[in-house]
């Protein structure tokens, strides 16, 4: 199964010509991860104590298109934006978008061109790190009976102030 993912950054428009996602960034691929430290020294309630979650850069990669001079431009001054979203659907008619995720307080961290030189038929691609400050998924279950919607589960961390975002 290919991803279908789009990514959207207020103004850095891109090229994609998907029905409602017209100027959004395509994606080829991404990573998202977090961590927690823990250590087996036993609290007094008995089990294992944390610290600060660690949330990494989202990783995303994608094809050079009108986005990529601006993408550069944001990671070299530092350019704040204030959400960012990315969209990922499951295949089928009418495709169905299964999992959005929300990214605020966001900087490009890094931006890396790829010319991908030794493979047939490649072009050139980016791998943009965007640092966060808090993120939440909303996860869309599909009814197995009817293909549509049957509600949705969200989750987030707001790792400025290091406690729970919804």
């Amino acid at each position: 199964m290919s991803l279908e993912a789009y990514l959207q950054i207020e103004g850095i428009p891109g090229e994609t010509l998907s029905e409602g996602y017209e100027n959004w960034i395509e994606l080829q691929d991404f990573d998202l991860s977090a961590s927690q430290t823990a250590s087996a020294t036993s609290t007094s309630a008995g089990g294992a104590t944390s610290g600060r979650a660690y949330m990494s850069d989202m990783l995303v990669r994608k094809a050079v298109d009108n986005a990529t001079p601006k993408l550069h431009e944001a990671c070299c001054s530092g350019k704040h934006f204030k959400q960012v979203s990315v969209h990922l659907f499951r295949a089928g008619d009418p495709k169905v978008k299964y999992l959005e995720i929300k990214l605020e307080e966001v900087i490009i961290s890094s931006f890396s061109l790829t010319g991908n030189g030794d493979q047939d038929n490649s072009f050139p691609s980016e791998l943009i790190a965007l640092n966060y400050g808090r993120i939440q998924l909303i996860y869309s279950k599909q009814s197995r009976k009817t293909g549509q919607s049957a509600g949705q589960i969200a989750g987030g961390w707001d790792a400025i102030s290091n406690k729970i975002f919804s």
